[in-house]
């Protein structure tokens, strides 16, 4: 394996894990930003807003890998641990974004039930 076609890899497993993260959370985060916002349209922006930012943080780290191993298993090893930062990326821009919805949740007004 050249060292193109493990950039390739290394890119193509980090926007892959990225999407499939996404596509996990993103019922739950609309269904919080929805409540938070108030209406579906800002809930909608926020979302892209977020989708971009968590695919587009660990692809900015992937696209920035230069594989100088010269076997396989020095490539292997070199590209596992490359994808291991990317996704460290992810964890720190869904963690950002965790603390901003956290924020906006504790201050978020409420309408407040009536008990009977």
């Amino acid at each position: 394996m050249n060292n193109i076609v493990s950039y390739l890899i290394e890119v193509a497993l980090t926007v892959l894990a990225a999407s499939l993260i996404v596509a996990y959370l993103r019922p739950f985060l609309r269904t919080v930003l929805i409540d938070l916002c108030g209406t579906s349209d800002r809930a909608n922006f926020w979302m892209a807003f977020t989708n971009i930012l968590l695919v587009g943080m660990p692809s900015i780290l992937a696209l920035n890998y230069r594989p100088e191993a010269l076997s396989a298993e020095e490539l292997f090893f070199n590209v596992a641990g490359k994808l291991s930062g990317n996704l460290g990326g992810f964890l720190f821009a869904l963690v950002c974004v965790g603390m901003i919805v956290s924020f906006f949740a504790l201050v978020a007004p409420r309408n407040k039930t009536e008990s009977k």
